[in-house]
């Protein structure tokens, strides 16, 4: 996600909510240490029952079952948790005996995730930094990226990510994410307006209005929120989704020196239709 600052009037605000932005273009990286919307982050992480920054924890507990019986991970295998949160699929893992390690860029999610560890006695290695900057060299028998973080991604990012990845891993070893499908983000409507007296935005009472853009050429989507807040202008929030299929992705990931293993219509062994909104993945390096 990104951000940008707009203070100009009315007409300059709608204006900018309807421009179609450049293909992945960025603002001010103010989003995930906000500290309003990081305690919502926090907040929606650790709802149970809603799958929103995280899956539902029913949910995350049979994902976390199923990747390690799949990945036949033992008890001391090294498992590295991308984008790891709060430290919920950490936690999971650090349980059934797995040496883990959780980077996340939210201080605030680090910070929780941290506690958390300390109060149940697990040793967890939770590292505040962006992923995009991993520098680890053979050491993980498997690597996790969850929820669909990695159609976030530009293509410059998601390439230099996995070329991180690669060097992470030990040989053989197993990178493990999942994407949405092109089924998925045509179910999202493509514009509306929301108005809150105070919400997931700001504390403040504002006005959402939310436009989504299709980028067939690059199977890419924004979805951009421009949120007005009394005296503080506009700010505009982008989220990417590059969507993929096995068929696109597969040359990708074979590019940087991953195999595609699996492909699963979820990370809990749900099988992959067409109809599939997601697509989960176990590829392996291959070097």
């Amino acid at each position: 996600m990104a951000q940008s600052k707009n203070r100009k009037g009315p007409i300059e605000t709608f204006r900018l909510a309807a421009e179609r932005p450049s293909l992945f273009a960025r603002g001010e990286p103010l989003f995930w240490n906000d500290p309003h919307i990081s305690s919502q982050m926090l907040k929606a992480h650790l709802d149970p029952e809603i799958d929103a920054a995280s899956r539902k924890h029913e949910t995350i507990d049979r994902s976390v079952d199923w990747l390690v019986s799949t990945l036949g991970l033992q008890s001391g295998a090294k498992v590295l948790d991308l984008g790891c949160g709060p430290g919920l699929y950490c936690t999971r893992f650090a349980q059934r005996g797995l040496r883990v390690t959780g980077v996340d860029h939210s201080r605030r999610s680090i910070e929780y995730a941290r506690f958390q560890a300390r109060t149940q006695g697990l040793s967890i290695d939770y590292r505040l930094s962006d992923y995009l900057t991993l520098d680890f060299r053979d050491e993980f028998e498997a690597v996790f990226l969850i929820y669909c973080d990695f159609g976030a991604l530009s293509d410059g990012d998601r390439d230099n990510l996995l070329a991180r990845v690669y060097l992470a891993l030990k040989p053989g070893g197993r990178f493990v994410f999942d994407v949405w499908t092109p089924r998925f983000v045509k179910a999202h409507e493509e514009s509306r307006w929301e108005f809150q007296e105070g919400g997931f935005w700001s504390p403040d009472p504002y006005l959402c209005l939310y436009r989504r853009f299709h980028y067939p050429d690059n199977d890419a989507y924004c979805h951009q929120y421009t949120v007005l807040t009394g005296d503080a202008g506009a700010r505009v929030y982008r989220v990417w989704d590059h969507v993929y299929t096995p068929a696109t992705l597969s040359p990708v990931l074979r590019a940087a020196g991953l195999e595609i293993e699996a492909a699963f219509g979820n990370l809990d062994g749900t099988l992959y239709t067409d109809d599939s909104e997601c697509l989960g993945v176990v590829c392996r390096r291959s070097g």
